[in-house]
C-alpha cells in the first residue's frame, strides 16, 4: 500500500461534525477540501427520515471517497433510551439500565435479548449508511450522584455491565457496525459531567482494576479490532501519580493501560474534543497533539469548523517540528484502514433509500423494543392497585416534560407522560416545571407524581414533599435514575422506569393499568430514605 501525504493521513484521524441534513453541506465539503477530513459524526440535526438519512450518508460517503480515496467512518451515538440520534421505529430502543432491568441481568438473567437489540439496531444503522456506533457504555455506575452516566450504564457491578455491554456489542457487530466501548478508563464513579468540567476519580488502582477497568479489559480481549474504545476526559489519579491528566490526553491510560496491559489492537476514538473538560485546559490544537501523543487514533470534533482546522494544523506542525514522529501518524493511519477493511469500507459505498426505509420502519423490531420496555418497569417499594387506572378524573398525575438533562441527551425528543395518561385514563393531567410546579387545586382520590433525577432538582423535591403531606394515596414514578427512591419519605408505591421516552412512558401506563411490574433493578438503592 502506498502511504499518502501527511495531510491525508491526518485527515483519516479526524471525525468531524457538520450542521446540515443534506449534501452538499458547505462545512463538510470545506473540511474535505482543505483538511482531507475522512470521517464524520451525525447528530439529530443531520438525521431526517430514513430516506433522507440514507441519501445524506450515500452522498457524504461518495464525496469523502472522491476527495480522499477512502470511504468514511460515519459514526453516531445510538445508545438507546434518551441518548438516540436516529428516532425511527426500529432504532428507538430502551437504554442500558432499562435493558438490564428487563433481562434481570444483575441476577444472572439471560441477556440474549440485548444482543438481539444490538443486531437489529446495527442492521438498521448500516442500512441508513452509518457504520460506527458509539455504544455500548461500559461504565460501572457506582456513584449514585453521577450526573451524566446514571441510567446510561447497565448497572453498578462489573459483572452486570460486562454481560450486558458485550451482548450489545456482539449484536451491533453482527448487524454490520463497529461498536465502540465507552468511556475509558471509566466514567461511572465520578460526580462531575465532563461536558462541563473535569471529573476526578480518586479510587486506588486495585479498586479500579476490580470495577471500572474490568468491563473494558473483557471487551477488548474478546473483540480485538472488531470494536473500538472511546476515551473519557476524566482523571484517574492512581494512573497519573496524583496528577490531573485527563484520560484522553494520558499516555499512561491509552498506551500504557489500554494498549500494553490490556493488549488492545483496535482503534481508540476520543470523546468530543470540544467538551468543557478539555477546552478549559487547552486550545483545540494543543489538545489534539496531546491526544495523539497519548495514543489516540481518531479525534472526534463534533461541532465547529475552526476546532477541526486548529487540530489538523497543529498535528501537521507537530510532525514537521519533530514533536510527533511521522511514524506515529502512520501507525494510526494503518489501524484505521485495517478496521475500515474489516467493515468493508475501502471501496465506494452506496445506500438504498427504499431498503433504509424498510429497515427503519420494521414493525417487528418496534414491537420487540416495546416488549422489553414493558419488562423493564420495576416496583421498588409498596404496591399499586390496578383499580387506580379506572378512577378517571379522580386521579391527578403530575409530570415534567422530557428534556435534555445532560450534554449526551441534547437530541432527546419531548414526551409528556401527564398528557398521555389523561388521554388513556381520563386522569387530571398537570405538566410541571421549575417555573410552575405548585399542585393545581382540587380534590383528588390519589396523586401520581413522576420525577426525573430529582436528586439534582430542588423544585422536584419540594413538589414531592407537598404531595407526601397530602392525605391521599401517592404513587411515585421515577423516570430517571432509581436512586431517587432515597428521597421518598411516604408513598404507597415507587416505580422505576429508568428513562423518559415514548417507549418507557407507554410501558409505565400499561403497568399502572395491569398492576404487573416484571423488571428487576440492576443497581443497589437503599429502600429507606436518606433523611
Amino acid at each position: 500500500m502506498q502511504i499518502p501525504s501527511l495531510r491525508r493521513m491526518i485527515g483519516q484521524m479526524l471525525l468531524a461534525g457538520f450542521p446540515g441534513a443534506a449534501m452538499p453541506d458547505a462545512q463538510a465539503l470545506r473540511l474535505m477540501e482543505e483538511y482531507s477530513v475522512g470521517n464524520f459524526i451525525l447528530f439529530a440535526r443531520n438525521i431526517g427520515s430514513a430516506v433522507e438519512t440514507a441519501r445524506l450518508c450515500g452522498a457524504l460517503s461518495e464525496a469523502v471517497y472522491a476527495k480522499t480515496g477512502f470511504a468514511p467512518f460515519l459514526a453516531v451515538d445510538q445508545e438507546g433510551g434518551a441518548v438516540l440520534r436516529a428516532h425511527e421505529r426500529s432504532l428507538a430502543f430502551p437504554g442500558a439500565m432499562a435493558l438490564a432491568a428487563a433481562t434481570h441481568a444483575a441476577a444472572g438473567g439471560d441477556v440474549s435479548p440485548i444482543r438481539e437489540v444490538g443486531r437489529r439496531a446495527g442492521s438498521a444503522l448500516r442500512a441508513l449508511g452509518m457504520n460506527v456506533d458509539f455504544a455500548p457504555v461500559l461504565d460501572v455506575n457506582s456513584e449514585p450522584q453521577n450526573p451524566v452516566i446514571g441510567v446510561r450504564a447497565y448497572g453498578d457491578s462489573p459483572g452486570t455491565v460486562t454481560a450486558c455491554g458485550l451482548a450489545m456489542a456482539e449484536g451491533l457487530r453482527t448487524g454490520g457496525v463497529l461498536p465502540v466501548f465507552k468511556h475509558f478508563p471509566g466514567h461511572g464513579n465520578v460526580s462531575v459531567d465532563s461536558h462541563i468540567g473535569l471529573p476526578v476519580n480518586d479510587a486506588p488502582r486495585a479498586a479500579l482494576e476490580r470495577t471500572e477497568w474490568a468491563p473494558f479489559s473483557a471487551g477488548v480481549s474478546r473483540f480485538g479490532m472488531d470494536a473500538g474504545v472511546m476515551t473519557a476526559h476524566l482523571v484517574c489519579r492512581a494512573l497519573e501519580g496524583g496528577k490531573d491528566v485527563p484520560g484522553t490526553l494520558s499516555s499512561r491510560a491509552v498506551t500504557g493501560l489500554l494498549r500494553q496491559t490490556f493488549g488492545f489492537s483496535g482503534l481508540v476514538f476520543t470523546d468530543c474534543m470540544e467538551m468543557g473538560a478539555l477546552t478549559a485546559l487547552y486550545d483545540p490544537g494543543e489538545a489534539a497533539v496531546r491526544a495523539v501523543e497519548a495514543g489516540c487514533d481518531v479525534l472526534t470534533i463534533s461541532h465547529t469548523f475552526e476546532a477541526v482546522a486548529h487540530a489538523a494544523d497543529a498535528l501537521q506542525s507537530a510532525v514537521e517540528s519533530g514533536r510527533i514522529p511521522e511514524a506515529r501518524i502512520e501507525a494510526s493511519f494503518r489501524r484505521i484502514l485495517a478496521v475500515k477493511e474489516r467493515l468493508g469500507l475501502l471501496g465506494r459505498q452506496q445506500t438504498n433509500p427504499a431498503a433504509a426505509e424498510a429497515a427503519a420502519s420494521d414493525a417487528e423490531a418496534a414491537g420487540f423494543h416495546a416488549e422489553l420496555a414493558g419488562k423493564s418497569i420495576t416496583l421498588l417499594s409498596g404496591a399499586v392497585d390496578p383499580v387506580l387506572a379506572g378512577l378517571k378524573a379522580q386521579v391527578r398525575i403530575l409530570a415534567p416534560e422530557a428534556y435534555a438533562q445532560t450534554g449526551a441527551e441534547l437530541d432527546a425528543p419531548r414526551v409528556n407522560l401527564a398528557g398521555m395518561a389523561a388521554a388513556r385514563f381520563g386522569w387530571h393531567a398537570q405538566t410541571v416545571s421549575e417555573a410552575a410546579y405548585a399542585p393545581a387545586p382540587g380534590s383528588f382520590a390519589a396523586n401520581v407524581l413522576c420525577l426525573r433525577n430529582a436528586r439534582f432538582s430542588a423544585w422536584q423535591q419540594a413538589l414531592l414533599r407537598r404531595l407526601e403531606d397530602a392525605s391521599v394515596p401517592l404513587v411515585v414514578v421515577l423516570l430517571g435514575g432509581p436512586y431517587d427512591l432515597q428521597l421518598v419519605r411516604r408513598a404507597d408505591a415507587v416505580i422505576a422506569a429508568y428513562e423518559y421516552t415514548r417507549l418507557s412512558a407507554g410501558a409505565v401506563l400499561a403497568a399502572l393499568e395491569t398492576g404487573a411490574f416484571p423488571g428487576e433493578c440492576p443497581v443497589r438503592v437503599p429502600e429507606r430514605p436518606a433523611l
